[in-house]
């Protein structure tokens, strides 16, 4: 009777006890609180943007300049990328004719370029896209041309080291050709390739065809390559050709537009 009246004594104090331990140990075991989500450095993952821009200058018996700039910005969230391109370059040359005052001069580049492409991935490689691209370029002949529709695509290699995809698709394309406006239905079919180098540079080439669909014959294509040197973690060297070939040229026009921009890249 005793030992039973000290165990009713001490079974609330043994009872606390029990509970204090579990709680020290629940306590110790429980994961840490998560870390606070830095939503600007979020934002900054999913976009991935950067400038670039050149300039060539000659002053003496003539008297050039170009320059040319542009912008590019990718995001990638979830299932949704989205790619946006704003490219363009003016230049201009004068000749001297016996003095300074004395010259002629007339433009040489003015050409600009703006793409929008918006893909939806329906799984890991495939995708459903819809791009839209709107060009001007004043030596070539074109006043205006709009190009857009929606199409699939798949990539065959998609890393963070380096990429590969292909599309096939529609588009609508509308084009003033030295003041000829003309409009039709053409396939769309794109590939571009890219790869990002440890050091943190880049390599990249895209290739796209357009040919009207009720009269093949009548088609355009752009090609391009390029390649950037990182500096540092934000400036880079950059080159960049450009190959433009439009089988049915604007009136007294050459069909193949051939251009190399050189300069520097910044990204944001």
């Amino acid at each position: 009777m005793i030992l039973q009246f000290h165990l009713n004594i001490f079974r609330p104090a043994l009872m606390l006890g029990i509970v204090a331990a579990l709680g020290l140990v629940t306590g110790f075991a429980a994961p840490p609180a998560p870390a606070p989500v830095d939503k600007e450095e979020t934002k900054k993952k999913e976009w991935n943007t950067g400038i670039n821009a050149g300039l060539n200058y000659n002053q003496g018996n003539s008297e050039t300049i170009q320059i040319n700039g542009g912008i590019l910005s990718e995001y990638k969230k979830n299932a949704n990328e989205l790619r946006l391109s704003l490219q363009g370059a003016y230049g201009e040359s004068a000749l001297t004719k016996n003095s300074a005052s004395n010259k002629t001069a007339q433009t040489t580049v003015q050409n600009a370029r703006g793409i929008a492409e918006y893909r939806r991935l329906v799984n890991e490689y495939n995708y459903i896209y819809v791009n839209g691209d709107a060009k001007h370029d004043q030596m070539a002949g074109i006043d205006y041309r709009l190009v857009a529709g929606p199409g699939f695509g798949r990539y065959f290699l998609k890393k963070d080291i380096q990429t590969l995809s292909a599309e096939a698709g529609l588009a609508y394309v509308c084009q003033r050709l030295s003041g000829d406006v003309n409009d039709s239905i053409n396939l769309r079919l794109a590939q571009r390739y890219a790869i990002n180098l440890l050091t943190g540079s880049k390599l990249w080439e895209s290739i796209e065809l357009l040919p009207a669909i009720t009269d093949p014959s009548n088609y355009f294509f752009n090609f391009e390559i390029g390649a950037e040197a990182a500096m540092t973690a934000r400036l880079s060297l950059r080159i960049v050709l450009q190959d433009q070939y439009n089988n049915r040229p604007a009136k007294n026009k050459q069909q193949n537009n051939l251009q190399l921009i050189a300069g520097v890249g910044y990204k944001l």
